[in-house]
């Protein structure tokens, strides 16, 4: 067991880091849901949380990305490999 927890350990340490921007969690599973058509209230409901929850969470996207709309915030993740 111990050669494979080895290997394992060394894989791990050796993997890209995956790029986040300093993007939460959860903004990370919301940045996902941004190019689809839906609503923040949609989202909302498929995430099981407030519509307030989102929305605080997608100004946490922009401020963090550097911009001020939905399409941008899409527009600049692709950009950096984030979606």
């Amino acid at each position: 067991v111990e050669p494979f927890a080895t290997e394992v350990r060394a894989r791990m340490s050796a993997s890209t880091p995956v790029r986040t921007d300093g993007l939460t969690e959860r903004e990370q599973e919301l940045l996902v849901e941004l190019p689809s058509m839906r609503t923040a209230e949609e989202i909302a409901q498929t995430m099981f949380v407030s519509i307030n929850t989102v929305k605080t969470h997608m100004r946490g996207i922009y401020r963090k990305l550097g911009v001020s709309q939905r399409r941008d915030a899409v527009s600049v993740a692709r950009e950096r490999g984030l979606l």
